[in-house]
């Protein structure tokens, strides 16, 4: 009898604390992969875990505008993955670039830049902590995903459960013939950008 990614989940590890983060290996390989875009990331989660009362609406507007765009452009599907990966790439090479700027521009710059840009990222130690939880959050994620993968992919099934995921994945092609999948990307995208501040509010409690 397999168990389910849950039960593995819980039999290794419990939910991870900040005091666990500092003595767990790969969170600290993670972290220090992560530590150039450390500030994005922070400015990021907290957009995301809503810390100001308007960020829901910033979210909510940002993605259902971004969706209005797809659906009045009505791009083919290989326009809008080129686009999106053209999209990738060059805010990728300029976050890079942000954080490394060349030094002949910090020099000519160095009085604005001082003033303007870097006091805005000063870091301390809520900063550094929150870093850490998102460290944690995403090694957690990366582990459950790796759990359902094996679970789903790996191990043996019955034939119930095979019958079972069977009409799941067919229910679910049937909704995506009959309704619009931009609606439901649109639908899903919110969901998953809306659900860490639902959580971090205790919408669900």
């Amino acid at each position: 009898m397999s168990k389910t990614p849950i039960e593995l989940d819980t039999q290794r590890s419990t939910e991870m604390t900040a005091s666990d983060i500092g003595n767990n290996a790969m969170v600290i390989k993670l972290k220090h992969d992560l530590e150039r875009f450390q500030a994005p990331i922070v400015s990021a989660y907290g957009v995301l875990t809503w810390e100001k009362k308007y960020y829901p609406v910033v979210v909510l507007g940002g993605i259902s505008v971004t969706f209005f765009v797809l659906w009045y452009m009505d791009l083919s599907v290989i326009t809008l993955m080129s686009l999106l990966a053209l999209l990738t790439t060059i805010s990728h090479y300029f976050l890079l670039w942000c954080l490394d700027l060349p030094d002949f521009i910090l020099d000519f710059f160095q009085t604005k830049i001082d003033g303007l840009f870097w006091n805005a990222l000063i870091w301390d130690s809520d900063n550094e902590a929150k870093f850490e939880s998102v460290c944690g959050q995403m090694y957690n994620i990366k582990k459950g995903l790796a759990a359902w993968y094996q679970y789903l992919f790996k191990e043996r099934k019955s034939t119930g459960l095979v019958i079972v995921k069977s009409l799941v994945l067919l229910a679910m092609a049937w909704i995506g013939s009959i309704v619009n999948n931009l609606l439901l990307m649109y639908l899903v995208t919110l969901l998953i950008a809306m659900w860490a501040g639902l959580q971090a509010k205790d919408v669900f409690k």
